[in-house]
C-alpha cells in the first residue's frame, strides 16, 4: 500500500510541512497527518497529484515497486482505460468477479462497482491487483506504456 516513509521523505526533501501538504492536496491537516501515519489510504486522485508533483511513479509510491521510475507519458488517470484493465486482465487469467472478491476479501458488488466505473477503485484493491498480475499501477492507469512492475 502508500508507503508513509516515502510520502514523509519527499515531504521534507522538498522542505515541505504537512500543512503545506494538506493545501496542495485541498484537504485538512488531520487528514493528511493520517495518510502519512497510514492510518487512511490516500485517494488514487491525490496519489495521482503527489506522484507528479514529486516526479515518482504510482507504482513507488504505492510500495509496488522499489525503483522510482517514471516512464510516464500522460499526467492523468485515464479511468476509461482503468476501467478497461480491470476487467480485461481479470478475465484474461480466467478468474471471475466472484474469484477475486473471495481472493482480496472483498465483495463481488464492490469488484463490479470498480469495473463499471474506475473512479471509484480503492486503493487496496488497485495495490493487490497489480500484484497479483504483475502489472503497473502506472500502466493500468494509462499513464505509462510499460506493463510489468519495474
Amino acid at each position: 500500500m502508500q508507503n508513509n516513509v516515502i510520502l514523509a521523505s519527499f515531504r521534507t526533501k522538498n522542505n515541505l510541512t504537512q500543512k503545506d501538504m494538506a493545501d496542495l492536496l485541498n484537504i485538512g491537516l488531520s487528514t493528511y497527518k493520517m495518510y502519512e501515519a497510514g492510518i487512511l489510504p490516500m485517494k488514487l486522485e491525490e496519489l495521482n497529484f503527489l506522484s507528479n508533483y514529486y516526479n515518482i511513479s504510482l507504482n513507488y509510491l504505492l510500495n509496488v515497486s522499489k525503483k522510482n521510475i517514471t516512464n510516464n507519458f500522460r499526467r492523468s488517470i485515464d479511468y476509461k482505460y482503468l476501467k478497461f484493465s480491470l476487467r480485461y486482465f481479470r478475465r484474461l487469467h480466467r478468474l471471475t468477479q466472484k474469484d477475486l472478491a473471495k481472493e482480496f476479501n472483498t465483495s463481488v458488488y464492490s469488484i463490479i462497482k470498480y469495473e463499471k466505473d474506475a473512479s471509484t477503485v480503492n486503493i487496496l484493491y488497485l495495490y493487490l491487483f497489480a500484484k497479483k498480475f504483475n502489472i503497473s499501477i502506472d500502466y493500468l492507469c494509462g499513464k505509462s506504456l510499460k506493463k510489468e512492475i519495474a
